[in-house]
């Protein structure tokens, strides 16, 4: 797969796993990754968002870069490496900051959003709590080779949202809230964001693929019943994902039949 940025031409492939993992460990990836999204003050009842909202409330979801380098066996970053390619890359598009690269790849991939689940309503009579939200990323390669351009994308593919209680202000009613709902204590709910561009909905499946061939591989071997947990949750998560990325290129070739794909740029 091929995109254009700023009409400089990039060839899109999957990351492999280490260095994928090293990326989003990167601190300044991981604040993109996880991150509290709402408060709620159980004493005050009322709840504030603790980060960028839409004027809808709704929280963005927003495309990351990433210019990492890395080194050695365990794939440090270097941080030096890093700088020059990002400025390098920067330079070359002609913009100024990250911020505009980012600009152009929610043109090319779109800017979903995401309201805040009901799930966790039944606990604000009770207690004060935060929400987190976790964004599951797919993390491609954007290489030119005859400009010596590198950089690395993340598209959020997969939302979860988990709650931690700061107080409970009626411990009565926390504890009869629990008897009644008990899946409150570990509830994550758990959403696939839609693809809202051709060319999002191809990063994220070569991207997936590329993981799926991977879990398989770990897979190999193993009954169901004998895969970690851990594992033949993010073997289903996958599964569902790229069903869901199939079914909207369905839904798209059928509502424009006949008209060619149009080139991804940005």
């Amino acid at each position: 797969m091929k995109i254009k940025l700023n009409g400089i031409e990039f060839d899109v492939t999957a990351v492999e796993g280490d260095l994928r993992e090293a990326i989003l460990g990167d601190p300044i990836v991981a604040r993109a990754v996880w991150r509290d999204v709402y408060a709620w003050d159980g004493r005050a009842q009322e709840g504030k968002p603790t980060g960028p909202v839409t004027k809808a409330g709704a929280i963005p979801l927003a495309n990351g870069i990433s210019f990492y380098v890395p080194k050695g066996p365990q794939l440090e970053k270097n941080e030096s490496a890093s700088k020059t390619s990002g400025e390098r890359f920067l330079k070359a598009l002609g913009v100024k900051s990250s911020i505009d690269v980012l600009k152009a790849m929610a043109r090319l991939l779109g800017l979903p959003q995401k309201v805040l689940p009901k799930a966790f309503d039944p606990l604000k009579p009770v207690a004060s709590f935060t929400l987190k939200m976790h964004v599951e990323h797919s993390v491609l390669r954007l290489r030119n080779a005859s400009r010596n351009l590198q950089a690395y994308v993340l598209v959020p593919g997969q939302i979860g949202f988990h709650h931690e209680i700061t107080e409970i202000v009626d411990r009565p009613g926390h504890e009869a809230l629990m008897a009644e709902k008990p899946e409150l204590k570990t509830l994550t709910p758990m959403f696939l964001v839609p693809a809202q561009s051709k060319a999002n909905r191809e990063m994220r499946a070569t991207a997936l693929m590329a993981q799926t061939r991977e879990l398989a591989a770990q897979a190999q071997g193993k009954t169901a019943q004998e895969l970690p947990e851990p594992l033949r949750m993010r073997i289903g998560r996958n599964q569902a994902e790229l069903r869901m990325l199939a079914q909207s290129a369905t839904q798209a070739r059928t509502a424009q039949p006949g008209r060619p794909a149009p080139r991804a740029t940005a």
